[in-house]
């Protein structure tokens, strides 16, 4: 097995655990609609999915939502409502300091739109101070387990396939990094992922 050189860390549900019924409840609550009506406009309509591959704007994601459930809510109160979702993965945060105390480079590497990142560094500010580098899918435009989004990545990373690792919760995207070469975990605890990361020859004092 290659020695590792780079960590890359996807953002949701790893680094912040979110939790997309809170958006739906708060804007099924502005318009008077069920909140499994809001998640079928935002979520099943592939309206976020867009959003997050970089398709579409922030202006235009408000003025789609606004056409399939016909109502005219502000911007600014339906694009915080999407985004107010997040919270920190505190037990996680020690692990990433210490691999950030020994110079190892990290990065995040996620799927999300520009909404949701603007909100996050304001909320999350600790994560500029623990990242570097941020391969975001609506930059990039290609999400996860798209290869590009891998290879640009990869490119910011400045090693070789083997020598990267990425870490996230969802199979499909760890799947998708191990087909470019990577080495890849499956994130479901900071215990399991300080073992995972050990076995790999990953050095921090945790």
């Amino acid at each position: 097995m290659a020695e590792i050189e780079y960590l890359f860390f996807d953002l949701g549900n790893v680094i912040l655990p979110f939790d997309h019924e809170i958006a739906s409840a708060r804007i099924a609550d502005a318009i008077t609609a069920p909140p499994a009506q809001v998640t079928e406009w935002i979520f099943e309509s592939g309206l976020q999915h867009s959003f997050e591959s970089g398709e579409i704007s922030q202006q235009e994601f408000c003025n789609r939502f606004s056409e399939l459930s016909d109502t005219n809510l502000s911007p600014g109160f339906l694009l915080h409502s999407i985004s107010d979702i997040f919270s920190l993965n505190r037990k996680l945060i020690p692990l990433i300091a210490q691999l950030k105390a020994v110079n190892f480079p990290i990065g995040i590497l996620s799927n999300t739109c520009v909404s949701h990142w603007e909100f996050a560094l304001l909320k999350f500010p600790i994560l500029k101070h623990l990242f570097s580098d941020f391969v975001l899918s609506y930059e990039i435009g290609s999400m996860k387990p798209e290869a590009l989004i891998y290879e640009r990545a990869l490119a910011v990373a400045a090693v070789d396939p083997k020598k990267c690792i990425f870490v996230d919760d969802r199979l499909e995207n760890v799947d998708g990094a191990r087909a470019m070469g990577w080495e890849a975990v499956v994130y479901q605890s900071v215990e399991q992922l300080a073992i995972e990361l050990q076995c790999r020859g990953v050095k921090f004092n945790f």
